[in-house]
């Protein structure tokens, strides 16, 4: 319940600057893991300052990558290879951007009106971002207040990278695979409008 609670609160936060141990968090994810046929792995920097969770979750050919340290915020990233120029970031909207409103520089809404409210959303093809942002993935953003998505061309110019910033810490066990089925809705939903190649891209 402790843990709940504390989830609760820093969802309304948002990520924070700092330190933060992770280590008891080490059961949960390979609990995770091993319900998601994934991998669990610890990382240390060499002086044993700092700890990193790296837990890879299979989803038909592409693999779900969730990152989490001491210093570091909770991140999901999936790797893609695209055959459609597209790009998309979805960001927590601030006062700069509530009064750019005002004065006509609207961003792309998605329909649900307390999601268009705390999010802004840029995008080359906002026909697309309609499709595969759908109302439950909406839902879920808003639920654990999701600091950040974003779909960009890898550096290696071989694909895109989607990559979305969650909050601080880790959360609750339920709260990781309710994100868990979000992202693989996602990909559903991105294969579906044909922006990425069925195949995967091998790491």
């Amino acid at each position: 319940m402790e843990e709940d609670k504390n989830s609760s609160d820093s969802n309304k936060r948002g990520p924070s600057l700092g330190y933060s141990d992770i280590s008891p968090k080490r059961a949960m994810w390979q609990e995770i893991a091993n319900k998601e046929n994934g991998i669990f792995k610890i990382s240390m920097t060499s002086g044993k300052e700092i700890e990193t969770h790296n837990i890879s979750i299979p989803y038909k050919k592409w693999n779900i990558e969730i990152s989490n340290s001491d210093t570091r915020p909770l991140k999901f990233q999936i790797s893609f290879q695209t055959c459609l120029d597209f790009d998309l970031t979805i960001s927590w909207e601030d006062f700069i951007d509530r009064i750019g409103k005002v004065f006509g520089k609207h961003d792309i809404e998605l329909g649900l009106m307390e999601f268009d409210k705390h999010y802004q959303v840029k995008s080359n093809r906002p026909d697309l971002v309609k499709e595969i942002i759908t109302t439950n993935i909406q839902k879920t953003f808003l639920k654990y207040n999701v600091c950040s998505l974003s779909f960009q061309a890898a550096n290696n110019n071989k694909g895109a990278e989607l990559i979305s910033v969650i909050e601080r810490n880790a959360g609750t066990k339920e709260m990781i695979l309710e994100l868990i089925d979000t992202f693989k809705l996602l990909i559903d939903n991105i294969v579906k409008m044909r922006i990425t190649e069925k195949q995967g891209l091998k790491l």
